[in-house]
């Protein structure tokens, strides 16, 4: 991943919007749906490798507070491919399971010298590659300011998951790095949330591995509470 080139996209951004302090601690009671406009993705099986066309995807996610500190959270991300050559996915499947998502977390948060609000959650993880789906923990880590109009949120995500196939156990590992820029331009009207990830999803079986490399553009619609 490129994680540099994200950072540096993060801190450029906030000094575009150039306020100098917070103008509200960023609200942890939220729904968010978003839709994936566009993106690249590399899949690398060892002996093979092909490129896929994303054909849509979307994602959910929301966040809710049960004290000064302390949240619940949840984010759901699915992502639709076409497969014209049939290399890997197959022949007959257009829309595939490839690399989705699912994380449940309690999570806590800390407003730092009023200027940034650092947060972390662990909980339930539920990736999936190629249709096949496991289950462990997931962790996310992240960073959320908020500038008069705009709040910013740049964030971290791992998770270490397994499932067992037949004999076999297989080893699902996903990391992403998010950067959300949520626009409000009312007050208490909903946000407008462009957002990007840039993401790999390894699968290990034996001695067997697979790899997918993407990133993809969201734009979206926040409702704070």
């Amino acid at each position: 991943m490129n994680k540099k080139v994200t950072a540096l996209t993060f801190a450029a951004m906030v000094a575009v919007v150039g306020q100098p302090a917070l103008a509200d601690a960023p609200s942890f009671n939220y729904v968010q749906f978003d839709y994936i406009v566009s993106g690249d993705t590399e899949i690398d099986t060892g002996p093979a490798s092909e490129s896929l066309d994303l054909q849509q995807g979307y994602g959910l996610q929301g966040a809710f507070e049960i004290g000064d500190y302390v949240f619940v959270m949840g984010r759901h991300m699915s992502l639709d491919y076409e497969d014209e050559i049939g290399f890997i996915i197959g022949d007959t499947v257009d829309n595939s399971a490839v690399n989705d998502m699912t994380f449940i977390g309690v999570g806590a948060h800390y407003l730092l010298a009023e200027m940034v609000d650092l947060y972390g959650a662990v909980g339930f993880s539920r990736p999936t590659f190629f249709s096949i789906a496991g289950e462990g923990y997931g962790l996310e880590v992240g960073a959320r300011a908020n500038f008069e109009m705009v709040t910013a949120s740049l964030w971290y995500h791992m998770a270490k998951a397994d499932t067992d196939v037949g004999t076999e156990t297989i080893d699902i590992d996903p990391e992403m790095l998010g950067l959300d820029v949520a626009i409000e331009f009312a007050p208490d009207a909903p946000q407008l949330v462009l957002g990007y990830v840039d993401a790999t999803n390894e699968l290990e079986t034996g001695g067997l591995e697979a790899d997918i490399d993407y990133d993809h553009f969201s734009i979206g619609v926040r409702k704070t509470f």
